[in-house]
């Protein structure tokens, strides 16, 4: 009989957090590297304060979340470009799936973690698109001589 697990070895997740967040602090602007340091502070408290029963909800990780969001919040409220927005976006539904698990305690464990683990990489995603983004807009002027335009912005 062949088994068959269907999670990622955890080395994935970590992998993802140090590429992103370490892209944000090498290559990324201002608001790259808020989002960086935020999304590690909440991985950080999120792991620290997680219940590894899983029982009911996780308390220490929704106050991280609910943290995280009003600050990609902010940042997207205040920026010209683009994933601010999806960031704040994805991290909207990751409290989004605390709050299902607090309103309908049916919610099981393996539905609450995958929700969890999925849209919290979204909100990663969002921040490294950004990175790239801002690293490709300080690379090209360089190379074309044209003058920099705020990488995702719309013209005014």
């Amino acid at each position: 009989m062949h088994l068959t697990s269907y999670q990622l070895p955890p080395w994935v997740g970590l992998a993802i957090t140090v590429v992103v967040c370490g892209g944000a602090f090498w290559k990324g602007e201002r608001e790259e590297q808020v989002a960086g340091a935020g999304l590690l502070l909440s991985l950080l408290v999120t792991v620290v304060l997680r219940d590894p029963r899983w029982l009911g909800p996780q308390w220490g990780a929704f106050i991280a979340d609910a943290c995280l969001l009003v600050l990609l919040a902010a940042i997207a409220l205040r920026s010209r470009r683009y994933w601010p927005l999806f960031a704040a976006a994805f991290q909207l539904l990751c409290v989004g799936v605390h709050v299902a698990r607090l309103v309908d305690p049916g919610v099981r464990a393996w539905a609450y973690a995958t929700g969890e683990v999925i849209f919290s990489q979204w909100v990663f995603f969002a921040v490294g698109i950004g990175v790239i983004n801002t690293w490709r807009a300080g690379r090209q002027p360089a190379i074309s001589g044209l003058p920099t335009a705020d990488p995702g912005a719309t013209r005014r």
